[in-house]
């Protein structure tokens, strides 16, 4: 074990003194430093600016309440919901929230576990109650740090390369936490080259888009990626495109009227109340129609951040290769998100009755179906053979099951294919085609008994992340008190193969490598907590291969791919294509 803290839970960095709070968990003491800058506010003249590194301070430093919320959007679409409100910002939401938390156990080796949070860069928190770090900090002796950043306007608003607001501060927010990690955590004890990130969703994607910013290659060695990458289409945005929706939220604001340039428009929007700016921001992401596309992302390429094209920087493989990587998704990734894009086609959620009222069992019908698929034909350039195509492919998902759960579960697959798991695979593929560390894949089938929402949506996205932080050692009584105790040993598992990997390199003997050949993925469920390690070849390879093709016909074969890759991943198993769906929907007319 590394240097203990002292019995006052007090650190003496070069910035000064920071003073944090007691916390036990099962006999395991620990000093939690909640809410330490890193970073100078972002506010007045500061706000839409690059991170400024946090100046010394004279005196204490009270580290004794979580790091503030940045502004957000508020989920209230159902409100009083556990499902949905576990996601909103339990503390006060303010500009000034470049902190962050921090765990330190009495007893630790060193290992430091960095948690980027999700949240689509629109939404999320780093002290949600979910990622509380005391219970993975104490049980398995690291520590663990929850970072903050910028999200929506306040993150990746871009007014142009030389404009006053170039884009990605939300990205090099994080970077700037990172980069005080690198330069403080040894006086926590902690160890600047043993840091792992992990996050989910935008977290996630964060993390791997670290792997493609120069300036953040120092600061890190390993990474878990859940359910997210840099590459997947709701990530990121072209330059042009996040003018365009940057210039539409300056106009609600009346901030182009005058000279309309880019610093007048800066001067302006720096004027404006954040909540004013955050509600325009939020009617701007709903006008734009289109199912899971949010308006303020990170701007796929910039003179800060990436430091040119993150696109091209994955072609050409020029990205950080001394790095071992966990990539992991759940069996549902889509089912999270059918109650908020698609309530207009049965998949409408009432949260005032029993999540498991049939009710609430979203069965649609054939046209709702049809419909629900159509909706997201604009990601293909409404072509209607990649329209017939994926109509067929995923209409009979389950066996055994009716046709409404057949249609339901279909929409469900082909949104967690589309926008998920399929762009995951690709960018593993990637990555373990050229770092020289190992990468392994996960494929998430455990669904928690904490989970309130409808049984019918599964192992969903999100639903991952508790097992990690130790949630049923926490917060025991959420769960189903005769599953309690697989609960336990499932999270304990999780628990013990991240802090392996991040101390090795390798989680579990059992747990081969991933390649692009091979493509084995090792499941994560029940069984996992009786010994039994099922790995798994290809996860939802057949589908993925589909989409890959159905984006050829569109013509936006993806930029990081060349064709000999998409010939690669065509020799590899699987029957559904293009054209063999053409020709089943020649022969099964009635079908559709």
């Amino acid at each position: 074990a590394r240097a203990i803290l002292n019995e006052d839970h007090i650190v003496h960095t070069s910035l000064g003194t920071i003073r944090g709070v007691p916390l036990k968990f099962q006999n395991e003491r620990i000093s939690a430093f909640l809410g330490v800058p890193y970073a100078l506010p972002p506010v007045g003249i500061r706000r839409f600016a690059k991170p400024e590194m946090v100046q010394p301070w004279s005196g204490e430093l009270e580290a004794r309440h979580q790091a503030k919320t940045c502004f957000l959007t508020i989920d209230t679409s159902f409100p009083q919901f556990p499902g949905a409100e576990m996601w909103n910002p339990p503390n006060s939401i303010g500009e000034d929230c470049l902190n962050m938390n921090i765990w330190v156990p009495a007893n630790h080796d060193g290992s430091v576990l960095v948690w980027i949070f999700g949240g689509g860069f629109f939404s999320g928190s780093p002290s949600l109650d979910l990622y509380d770090g005391t219970v993975l900090a104490a049980m398995k002796h690291t520590i663990v740090v929850n970072i903050n950043y910028r999200l929506g306007p306040f993150g990746f608003l871009y007014l142009g390369d030389d404009s006053p607001v170039q884009g990605n501060m939300g990205l090099l927010d994080q970077q700037a936490a990172l980069r005080w990690l690198h330069e403080h955590i040894g006086s926590f004890g902690g160890d600047s080259s043993r840091v792992t990130l992990f996050g989910e969703s935008a977290g996630s994607a964060s993390a791997t888009a670290h792997l493609a910013a120069p300036d953040s290659y120092s600061y890190f060695s390993k990474i878990i990626a859940n359910s997210g990458t840099i590459m997947n289409s709701w990530a990121s945005r072209t330059p042009d495109t996040m003018l365009e929706l940057s210039l539409r939220l300056a106009k609600r604001l009346n901030c182009t009227s005058k000279r309309g340039d880019a610093s007048s428009i800066h001067n302006c929007l720096r004027s404006i109340p954040a909540s004013t700016i955050q509600a325009e921001a939020d009617y701007v992401s709903n006008d734009i129609g289109l199912p899971m596309t949010f308006a303020f992302v990170p701007v796929s390429a910039d003179k800060n951040f990436f430091k040119g094209n993150v696109f091209e920087r994955l072609r050409s493989r020029n990205f950080k290769k001394d790095v071992a990587v966990i990539f992991g998704t759940v069996k549902d990734e889509g089912t999270y998100w059918l109650p908020y894009y698609m309530s207009r086609y049965g998949f409408w959620f009432n949260h005032t009755i029993s999540a498991e009222d049939p009710k609430n069992k979203a069965l649609i019908t054939r046209d709702q179906y049809r419909q629900s698929m159509k909706a997201f034909m604009p990601y293909f350039g409404g072509s209607p053979l990649v329209e017939h195509a994926l109509l067929h492919a995923y209409q009979s998902m389950s066996p055994g099951q009716t046709t409404s759960e057949h249609f339901r579960d279909g929409v469900g697959r082909f949104l967690g294919d589309y926008f998920f798991t399929c762009s995951l695979i690709d960018f593993a593929d990637i990555i373990a085609d050229n770092v020289y560390g190992p990468v392994y894949m996960y494929y998430f089938t455990m669904r928690s008994t904490a989970n309130p929402w409808p049984k019918w949506m599964g192992v969903m996205h999100g639903y991952e992340i508790e097992y990690a932080f130790g949630q049923p050692f926490a917060r025991p009584s959420l769960y189903d008190k005769n599953h309690l105790e697989t609960e336990k040993r499932f999270s304990e598992l999780i628990m013990n193969l991240w802090m392996d990997f991040a101390n090795t390199g390798t989680p579990a003997t059992y747990w081969p490598k991933y390649n692009r050949i091979e493509r084995k993925a090792l499941e994560l469920g029940e069984e996992s907590t009786y010994g039994k390690h099922r790995i798994l070849v290809d996860i939802h390879g057949s589908y993925c291969r589909l989409i890959d093709e159905a984006k050829t016909v569109a013509g936006q074969v993806f930029e990081c791919r060349t064709r000999s890759d998409v010939t690669i991943r065509n020799t590899i198993g699987g029957s559904i294509s293009i054209a063999n769906v053409l020709i089943s929907v020649i022969l099964l007319q009635g079908v559709l």
